[in-house]
């Protein structure tokens, strides 16, 4: 199990009204140094606290769903392991980009940063063994010459490879079927929405007739594709419904994430006072769907979604929250219309008493994997059973996008760990790790983005006592 919380020292609220949910170690978003933190809720949100002693305290929104967060926070700590090997990789071949968004969570281009040579991708394959997820991502991967040939690489090596880009190299079809001949699997696509005001605040340029080839090419050559939505507040969450319905419409599109914008790169410039917390976008779907796509649901399903973890001895983050939609000929409905969760929850309580027990995988993932299939049939789902064993196959074998049948649309709510919102015992399970060559081979991604944080800070630092 996750260990105990950390032993801290923090100074005494004065109202005496703020509740404590658990200690830990977090990184001051001011020096990038470690310092004691605590998770709290202080009126009505979760926050995360850090107590610097140079910087003083400063607090960081995690939810605003108190009931919701912390209740997930103990199911997730009660049974999640912590001794899971790390099987899913970024692998941030490069720097370099095409464009140059104002919310570059990847600081593209502004610091010198070789590209990832590609032997010593293969020596980090060959001592990893088979079956990875890997992440071809960057700043923006397309710009190198030799993509075709690192995918090729990772595709005979046994993995399995995901690029997640901009797509303006991959509009030219005769480009991404270089890409697909050599193996690629899969596609995560920058999709913020479909109104052009919105992509020159993110993207600085409009995008919209651009990304209209960009699902042209994807479309004509069957790439399974996960539309990737940066909402930055109060400017497009009034398109986090519309893109829902797009993906409903074209079967390609297997997934939507919505990704909270974070200070991260370049968004610490302009956009602090703009951040999401993955937490927060759950509320914006559920507004913009009318409550079609509801909180509720999502609190059940995350806890299958931790207890199929555990069952299967998958390594994933706490704060990375997911749900299903089922396409059909009108749209979507959601997965609480073909699935009795009502049902599945105490169950999935018991599963929990069965883990903190310790009771052996044989008694526990049966009784799961059991209830799972009555609660589909209680709502008549028979087509949805065979989905979710499939999915639940996919989840143990490493996940491959292009696997998923048509009628099912994964949804995501995520965000990149900034030093705002990092913490040092959630990082230890992240579910990604990153290569890369600045900061090397780190085994959870959200950790590296705060290292990265402050190296850059560091050579700001010395580039300013030089002048």
């Amino acid at each position: 199990m996750l260990s105990e919380s950390l032993p801290v020292t923090l100074s005494d609220d004065t109202d005496g009204k703020v509740e404590v949910l658990r200690t830990t170690r977090g990184t001051c978003p001011i020096c990038i140094e470690v310092v004691d933190a605590r998770l709290i809720v202080d009126s009505g949100q979760v926050l995360l606290e850090k107590n610097c002693p140079d910087h003083g305290k400063n607090r960081a929104l995690l939810s605003e769903s108190p009931a919701y967060f912390s209740e997930l926070l103990e199911f997730y700590h009660d049974i999640m392991p912590r001794d899971l090997p790390q099987r899913d990789f970024i692998l941030r071949l490069t720097a370099r980009c095409n464009m140059r968004c104002p919310i570059c969570l990847a600081s593209s281009d502004q610091f010198e940063e070789e590209d990832l040579p590609k032997e010593q991708l293969a020596a980090f394959l060959k001592g990893r063994g088979r079956r990875l997820k890997l992440d071809l991502m960057g700043a923006e991967p397309t710009v190198r010459d030799d993509l075709a040939e690192i995918i090729r690489m990772a595709e005979q090596g046994g993995h399995i490879t995901a690029l997640h880009t901009n797509g303006l190299e991959i509009k030219d079809p005769d480009r991404l079927k270089e890409l697909v001949d050599a193996g690629l699997r899969e596609v995560h696509l920058q999709f913020d929405g479909f109104e052009d005001e919105h992509n020159l605040v993110l993207r600085g340029r409009p995008m919209q007739e651009e990304r209209e080839k960009i699902l042209a090419a994807l479309e004509q050559y069957g790439v399974a594709t996960d539309l990737v939505v940066t909402i930055l507040r109060g400017l497009n969450e009034n398109q986090m419904e519309k893109v829902l319905t797009y993906a409903a419409e074209h079967s390609f599109v297997k997934e939507v994430f919505y990704l909270g914008c974070r200070a991260l790169g370049r968004a610490t410039e302009d956009f602090a006072d703009q951040v999401v917390a993955p937490d927060e976008l759950i509320d914006d779907l559920e507004r913009e769907t009318s409550g079609k796509i509801a909180r509720e649901d999502i609190r059940i399903f995350q806890k299958l979604y931790f207890s199929l973890l555990v069952a299967l001895r998958v390594r994933k983050c706490f704060y990375i929250h997911h749900y299903i939609v089922i396409r059909t000929k009108d749209g979507y409905r959601p997965l609480s219309q073909q699935m009795d969760l009502t049902y599945l929850e105490p169950r999935l309580e018991r599963f929990r008493r069965l883990v903190k027990r310790g009771r052996s995988r044989l008694l526990s993932v049966p009784y799961l994997l059991f209830h799972c299939g009555i609660s589909v049939l209680r709502k008549g789902g028979m087509t949805l059973l065979a989905d979710g064993v499939l999915l639940s196959f996919l989840l143990a074998l490493g996940f491959d996008l292009s696997k998923i049948k048509r009628r099912i649309i994964l949804i995501g709510f995520i965000s990149a760990c900034d030093p705002w919102i990092h913490d040092v015992e959630m990082s230890a399970n992240c579910g990604k790790g990153e290569v890369a060559t600045d900061i090397g081979v780190h085994e959870a991604g959200a950790d590296a983005n705060v290292e990265r944080e402050r190296v850059h800070l560091k050579a700001e630092k010395k580039s300013a006592r030089s002048v």
